[in-house]
């Protein structure tokens, strides 16, 4: 089980990641920035004042600005319930969200832009129940690059799932948290050596371009609640 509390903990780089073993790098063409629940709930649960916290949302903005000044779609998930119609249970032991829409939405320093998609998340794959899958297809996208929390069930969930549908997956390790090291470390572990690749905003923002140097002015499409 995920622990219950956070414990401070810095942000791994470069240094600290585990091996490659796909082989695979980003292309701006095909890939699609994917935030998964950071919303304010949450990153309360994850004590907003310590770190990881500022690390996070310091490596989200710099991404979701870079994409977009690329021309690269972003797309956000949220959860919004509990249960489903019939009453079956979504979290099982995970943070659970409060009434109220402020503490739903999504932290107002990376708030979604006109141009990116939002989704409502039903399980901890992004893709359960959304229409995650055939978004992407429809952007022509095939390389989600994964961002936010938590890193052992969201994170880590998503990109099996996006493996298991023949994508190629990335996860930026100093963009998602978790509520300690351990399951912060295990998930990134586990992705590299299971479905995917495990990058650094550093290395990611290096590929997708400063914000505003590239494909300035690229049309994008208004932003859908799918």
């Amino acid at each position: 089980m995920p622990s219950s509390d956070m414990v401070p903990y810095v942000m791994p780089g470069s240094a600290a990641l585990p091996p490659d073993r796909t082989g695979w790098a980003i292309d701006p063409g095909r890939a699609a920035l994917v935030v998964l629940n950071v919303q304010n709930h949450f990153l309360h649960v994850l004590r907003e004042s310590s770190a990881p916290v500022g690390e996070l949302l310091a490596g989200v903005g710099l991404l979701t600005e870079s994409a977009r000044a690329a021309g690269i779609p972003v797309l956000y998930t949220l959860k919004t319930a509990e249960r489903e119609p019939d009453g079956r249970e979504t979290s099982f032991g995970h943070p659970r969200l409060p009434g109220g829409e402020a503490s739903r939405d999504v932290v107002d320093a990376i708030r979604p832009q006109v141009g990116d998609s939002v989704l409502v998340a039903k399980r901890f794959s992004a893709f359960a129940g959304t229409r995650l899958r055939r978004r992407l297809a429809e952007l022509g996208r095939d390389q989600p690059v994964i961002v936010g929390v938590f890193a052992r069930t969201q994170v880590l969930l998503t990109a099996a799932d996006a493996w298991m549908q023949d994508m190629e997956p990335f996860v930026v390790a100093d963009a998602v948290a978790d509520r300690a090291h351990d399951d912060h470390r295990m998930a990134v572990d586990w992705i590299a050596a299971t479905c995917g690749a495990v990058r650094t905003v550093r290395g990611v923002a290096d590929v997708f371009g400063e914000p505003g140097l590239r494909h300035r002015g690229a049309s994008r499409p208004s932003t859908p609640l799918i």
